[in-house]
């Protein structure tokens, strides 16, 4: 099971690999709270349009780190 002995894509996640996906995952969806929080108590609509396209963005790169 080393890196040389084959295609590394088939070896299953390290558990510090998984860990960091984990924690990735978290801080991600701790910013979409924060992002959202903030698009609640803002009144200026170009951020409030920055702010709802980082939610987005965000969501998605969370959608594609847990598949």
């Amino acid at each position: 099971m080393g890196i040389l002995s084959g295609n590394p894509q088939d070896e299953p996640m390290h558990y510090g690999e998984v860990f960091s996906l984990w924690s990735y995952v978290m801080a991600g969806n701790k910013m979409v709270g924060n992002y959202q929080m903030l698009l609640h108590h803002v009144g200026d609509e170009d951020l409030k349009k920055l702010l709802r396209e980082s939610i987005e963005k965000c969501q998605d790169e969370m959608k594609q780190v847990s598949a």
